[in-house]
């Protein structure tokens, strides 16, 4: 199979796991009684990060930085679209995000380090 498939193959497994990872994190947090949006969100960038670097078959790390840009790109405009009563003037849901993503990438920051050594 060559890059580029394996390449797309990445994106699908990365977008599959957008939306199981949002859906399971939002039931769990309806279930749980917790605010809804900041757990959606730090679950949903975490696992599209490790994800975007666990799938790449080259490149892991300058994917899983690709797909942290994508993600906050994204999270920045369903924050304004997906509005919830309680998110009403904040924008703290918005900065758990990007910090979850920040973190998962450091992450693999850590992974890819380790291999060189």
């Amino acid at each position: 199979m060559n890059q580029a498939l394996k390449f797309l193959l990445s994106i699908m497994i990365v977008i599959v796991t957008f939306v199981v990872s949002a859906t399971l994190a939002g039931m769990l947090a309806e279930y749980a009684g917790w605010w809804k949006k900041p757990v959606i969100g730090g679950v949903a960038a975490a696992c599209v990060v490790l994800s975007g670097y666990i799938s790449a078959p080259v490149y892991k790390l300058y994917s899983a930085a690709v797909w942290l840009l994508i993600g906050a790109g994204a999270a920045w405009v369903m924050s304004s679209v997906f509005m919830y009563a309680e998110d009403a003037g904040t924008s703290v849901p918005l900065y758990v995000t990007y910090a979850s993503g920040v973190f998962a990438l450091a992450l693999c920051w850590i992974w890819e380090r380790r291999k060189v050594v």
